[in-house]
């Protein structure tokens, strides 16, 4: 080798040069010296990536290069190269490994990562590397010559005379440098102090050069090369060679356990499968397939003498998914008796010859496949190329697998290898056996489960059995999703069917909900976190015993994506997601443009990283299961397995319904605030100092603007006074506010103190407080709050933000107030369902929600739940870098446009936006109007033309001349950065007003009726018109003693559909008559159809109990059975069966005890209470 392989970064960074150069000497005589200066090439170029991305660099290397994977910048490739080149390299210092295939490996390795950052440095992204030449013994003589040249180099510079200040600083640093690279090149494995000392000086001062450069520009401008580099950094691929890649594979095999190295550990080289050992074995014979031919599996997966596992492994496979077929070959054609034929030639003595046939022996293993054809031989098939698992890109990364031992089993994608004892585990473990537990164990009598929550365990268990791997339930907020999960995750530990069970939350208060109701739960005697050893929030790993485990996503997060510690895939086999409407979003598909030229993970959520992660059945719970979540966790039928609504659960009795939405109408919500343009305003600071502003043009706004674009303090503050009309925060029944921010909160909590302070002169200070994530620094604080607001009188009204939207359970709750406009329908319902939950020990029959915003005329229908969907936003300096780069010119997009118009067109649509936006804000900032000056300038120096018309030039003109016009003026791009900034800042700072307001009315609203005369003259009409047509409805009309309970639910769910309901008819009676009757969806019903008198339903069944106790001389037994069966009567209109199958009733004996004290005669009573009802008083 006459010249060094990284002679391209002489000059570019010597450093860096001089350390390669140093590892390339030291070999093949000394390879861990070479693997100890590989390691110092590795950590010098991460800290110079650092400096150029403006990172803080941390003490150590793999803190550093997690702090650069949190950032979506860097491929995970390279980032395995960085770890590969710092964990062997630990090796090599601390314990001294001479490995020269290692080393060899990870020169090849370290050349890649040198072309990569020089492309990167230099921008010559054409930059054609040279050959990488194998260094060789015969090297040193040039070293020799090197060295000795820097010494020479050193002697002269020492002897140079200096003048000025900047004289002697550049003399010194030229010392500093070559003392540096001299030990460097001196050195080897254990350096002396005085080298190390140089080493370090060295490379402080190459990066103190490289941060003096940076110091040189404005922020603004600093800012835009930062993002030229990440963005530049993140879309250039190493493009490893086939055994670079099979080199990182191997790497990764190992981290997961094997005994993998497929230049030694192969069949050429004479390795075959030992005992106790857990071998990856390279280039395995297979046997003669359908065509005659043999091949050759890339690594065969032994368990001491059983092979387990085929892997299709190869840079070429590109396709990764679809290279399974040649792992399912190999698999079907591998021959046995050609393994047992090497493994005895192989043994040496009666003991091993005995191992192989105990292994072997008998050892014929076969699973049909579904076509018909060659049984599969080997269970498990794997396809990898190397490339990290990426969703948006899933056929062409990861690591597919696939369980080919029944024919329901579907690939999946995984980012790590299973460990060897998760494989014998599933081997061990026979899925289609455990399932028809499910069948056999159908009752859950000891579950003490409702009757839909069985129904929804049943219908979980059954899309496991039929083999699906993403399972949604839609339970309505308030129904017990968690007692579901509680029963559920019991059963399918009890089946053997999972080992353990993850239960993942987003939050720690909801994580500490959960494990709160694990433990208040019993079954047969013992607590649930009791039975199966329940891990929780701080256990960081479960230990093998472990059966359930809490944990966060943001922790789990921590663990797997951002910690060296490796996640097995196989850790969890099972995960139950709660709340799974939140965080879970859909990844945008990538374009080919972008798959090439933009960073991945700028395109996936960690939630949807960490459920890919393992290799388990995910299970998502949600009561407003939106289309992305149906898309994520809905299996290939698009929809949840069971579904259990709130109008549902209302109607069954098992939440409290709402009241008709009680509107309060102020003048500024009704009409506007409307500012014409000249108006002096003041505009509130980030700071919260008010700043003078003139409005340009006239601004008008809505009650949906108020308190995010415009503070109008006397809107909160006649809702607020207004309110206390309403409720008494003396009661034990509480409140919740929902505000815009915490700003508002702020404000709504003094002016409800004030408000109420005003009526309630005893008020406590904590009666009203506010309960976000700002609430205090200590989020155990912030639980101990939550924990107060539900167990403890005070505080009765909270305000807040995003927090108590969703999974907190605080059933007091009697009164929801919107102060904020809600547009999303999940967003509501979530917010809804804090009120939802039964609590009659507060006297809570059903809920009332007062809407200040006129919430209803925005809220989006259930169909319009649209997905989110992960679309990143494109930095302008990423665009103008897609437009610079030759290669986006080459890449065809679907339209048959490049990639490069795509980008330009972005861009144009960017700049019209910003000179729009500084147009309209020139005249309120002398900072703005600075700007446009100074780019009117620049715009007809480069483009011919102003900055208005800047976008319209360039996109007639084209992406490469307006790629010619950014590379002209290199800090164009900092400059339109700074300009945003200055405009955002401007446009973010809402307007205060003190204008007057002042309530114009507080109504009830009835949907399309418009008053409640309206809404009971129309629910009249509708049962007049529908006897006919609804079984029940005649029933109840002319035998009301044959009603069922079966009949009667039906027929409020379909009066329910067209929207009438019990709360809704009380309170429309109570507006027109001035009567508070709680008469029941039947009694309504006979008012309408027979003129029957309304009356409290309760009336009518003590009416009908005392006919029935007149009748005869009752024992005292059956006077408190009839008491007791009143009692259920008034809650649940008609009983039928299952009543009695349930609460006190079974505990006492079921139906059948009922039928003993009533002498058989049970049926005949519940006749008569139905009979005894509807007879009119006299």
């Amino acid at each position: 080798m006459s010249k060094s392989n990284f002679e391209f970064l002489r000059g570019v960074n010597d450093f860096l040069f001089t350390v390669a150069r140093a590892a390339e000497n030291n070999y093949p005589d000394d390879p861990n010296t070479t693997l100890v200066k590989l390691r110092q090439f590795g950590e010098a170029t991460a800290k110079h990536l650092a400096k150029l991305l403006d990172i803080d660099t941390p003490e150590n290397q793999h803190d550093l290069l997690r702090e650069l994977g949190k950032i979506p910048f860097v491929d995970d490739g390279i980032l395995n190269v960085f770890h590969k080149l710092r964990k062997i390299g630990n090796q090599a210092v601390h314990e001294y490994h001479d490995d020269l295939q290692d080393a060899e490996m990870c020169l090849r390795l370290a050349f890649r990562l040198a072309v990569w950052y020089y492309r990167l440095v230099t921008k010559n992204f054409d930059f054609s590397a040279p050959e990488f030449i194998l260094p060789s013994s015969e090297n040193g003589t040039q070293f020799e010559e090197e060295l000795l040249s820097l010494k020479q180099e050193l002697a002269l510079a020492r002897q140079s005379e200096t003048q000025t200040k900047a004289e002697v600083e550049a003399q010194q640093a030229k010392l500093t440098a070559l003392n540096g690279y001299i030990s460097v090149l001196e050195s080897k494995q254990e350096e002396t102090q005085e080298q190390s000392q140089a080493r370090i000086s060295a490379l402080e001062s190459k990066l103190k050069e490289q941060e003096t450069d940076l110091s040189k520009k404005t922020e603004s401008e600093r800012k835009a090369y930062k993002q030229q580099i990440t963005k530049e950094a993140s879309s250039r691929a190493l493009n490893l060679s086939e055994s670079e890649t099979r080199y990182l594979i191997d790497n990764q095999l190992r981290k997961a356990g094997w005994d993998a190295d497929t230049k030694n550990l192969n069949f050429a080289n004479g390795t075959r499968p030992q005992v106790g050992r857990n071998m990856a074995i390279a280039e395995w014979p297979t046997g003669k397939d359908e065509t005659g031919h043999t091949g050759f599996a890339d690594y065969v997966l032994f368990v001491g003498l059983k092979p387990i596992a085929i892997v299709e492994a190869k840079k070429a496979n590109k396709d990764v998914s679809a290279k399974l077929n040649e792992a399912y070959r190999y698999s079907k054609y591998f021959d046995f008796d050609f393994l047992t034929g090497e493994l005895r030639q192989a043994a040496c003595g009666n003991e091993q010859q005995e191992q192989v046939e105990e292994a072997l022996g008998n050892y014929l293993p076969s699973w049909a496949d579904s076509s018909g054809s060659q049984p599969f031989k080997i269970p498990f098939c794997f396809s990898a190329n190397g490339r990290g698992y990426k969703a948006a890109i899933k056929t062409k990364s990861g690591i597919w697998y696939r369980d080919v031992r029944h024919p329901t089993n579907m690939p999946k994608a995984l980012p790590e290898w299973h460990k060897p004892e998760e494989l014998v585990a599933k081997l061990a473990s026979d899925d289609q056996l455990n399932n028809n537990w499910f069948a056999r164990n159908q009752d859950m009598s000891d579950l003490g489960l409702r009757y839909y929550q069985e129904e929804a365990v049943l219908a979980t268990e059954q899309a496991i059995v039929n083999g699906q791997q993403d399972i949604l339930l839609a339970m309505a907020t308030g129904t017990g999703k968690t007692r579901t999960a509680i029963a559920l995750m019991y059963r399918l530990i009890q089946s053997q069917r999972f080992k353990r069970v993850l239960f993942l939350v987003d939050r720690t208060s909801l994580g500490k909900q959960a494990l709160d109701s694990f433990e208040d739960t019993s079954i047969k005697g013992d607590t649930f976190n009791a039975i199966f050893n329940v891990k929780g929030l701080t256990d960081r790993f479960p230990e093998n015993s472990t059966k359930i485990h809490v944990a966060t996503v943001q922790s789990l997060v921590k663990r797997t994506l951002q910690s060296d510690e490796v996640m097995p895939v196989g850790r969890y086999d099972c995960i139950i997601v709660d709340e799974a409407h939140r965080g879970y979003i859909l990844d945008k598909e990538q374009t080919e443009g972008e798959e090439k030229f933009r960073n991945e993970q700028d395109f996936i959520s960690s939630y949807r990283r960490i459920i890919d992660h393992f290799d388990a059945v995910k299970i998502a719970l949600t009561a407003t299961p939106a289309l992305h979540t149906i898309d994520i966790f809905g299996g290939e039928k698009k929809s949840p397995v069971y579904r259990y609504s709130y109008r549902k659960a209302v109607i069954d009795g098992y939440l409290t319904d709402q009241e008709p939405p009680i509107r309060i109408i102020t003048k500024l919500s009704e009409q506007g605030v409307y500012l014409s343009g000249g108006t002096e305003v003041q505009r509130l600071s980030n700071q919260g100092e008010l700043i003078n502003d003139t409005l340009e043009d006239e601004q008008g706004f809505e009650v949906a603007d108020f308190n995010r674009a415009l503070i109008a303090s006397n809107f909160n503050r006649v809702v607020c006074e207004e309110l206390v009309n309403h409720i008494d925060p003396t009661s034990p029944q509480k409140t919740l506010v929902f505000c815009v921010n915490n700003a508002h909160a702020d404000t709504v909590v003094d002016e409800l103190r004030t408000a109420f302070k005003a009526k309630y002169s005893e008020l406590e200070h904590d009666a009203i407080i506010k309960i976000t994530g700002d609430s205090d620094k200590d989020s155990t604080k912030v639980q101990s709050m939550i924990t107060r607001f539900k167990l403890e009188r005070l505080p009765n009204i909270v305000v807040t933000v995003d927090l108590l939207t969703t999974g907190i359970d605080v059933p007091s709750i009697c009164n929801l107030v919107f102060m904020r406009k809600v547009r999303s329908r999940i967003l509501y319902e979530q917010m809804k369902g804090r009120a939802t939950r039964l609590c009659p020990d507060v006297g809570k029959t059903s809920f009332k929600i007062f809407d200040a915003v006129d919430l209803y005329s925005t809220l989006q229908s259930v169909d319009t739940m649209r997905p989110v969907v992960v679309r990143p936003k494109v930095e302008l300096q990423t665009l103008v870098n897609e437009i610079t780069d030759s290669e986006t010119y080459k890449t065809l997009e679907a339209d048959g446009r490049s990639f490069a118009e795509h980008s330009h067109e972005q861009l144009v649509a960017k700049l019209h936006r910003i000179a729009t936006h500084a147009n309209f804000n020139r005249t309120k900032s002398k900072e703005i109007d600075s700007h446009i000056k100074r780019f009117d300038e620049i715009c007809q120096d480069s483009a011919g033309c102003d900055f208005a018309n800047l976008a319209s030039t360039l996109k007639q003109k084209g992406p490469r001349w307006s790629a010619e016009v950014f590379n002209k003026v290199p800090n164009l791009v900092g400059r339109l950065e700074q300009l945003k900034q200055e405009i955002n800042d401007l446009r973010d700072m809402p307007i205060f007003t003190d204008v007057d307001d002042t309530l114009l009315r507080v109504e009830t609203v009835y949907g399309e009726h418009g008053t409640a005369q309206d809404f009971l003259e129309a629910f009249d009409v509708l049962v007049d018109s529908s006897s006919n047509q609804q079984e029940a409805l005649d029933i109840i009309i002319n035998r009301p003693r044959d009603l069922t309970r079966k009949g009667l639910l039906e027929l409020q769910e379909w009066f329910d559909a067209q929207h009438f309901n019990e709360p809704t008819l009380k309170k429309a009676w109570k507006e027109t008559k001035n009567q508070d009757v709680a008469a029941r969806l039947i009694g309504h019903i006979r008012r309408a159809a027979m003129g029957d008198a309304l009356m409290p339903f309760e009336q009518r069944v003590e009416m009908a109990l005392d006919k029935i106790k007149l009748q005869k001389q009752w024992t005292q037994e059956q006077l408190n059975w009839l008491d007791r069966i009143a009692s259920s009567i008034k809650d649940k209109v008609v009983l039928d069966d299952d009543t009695f199958k349930t609460g006190n009733y079974k505990r006492k004996g079921g139906k059948r005890k009922l039928m003993n004290v009533f002498n058989d005669d049970l049926d005949g009573i519940l006749t008569q209470f139905q009979e005894y009802m509807w007879d009119e008083p006299a």
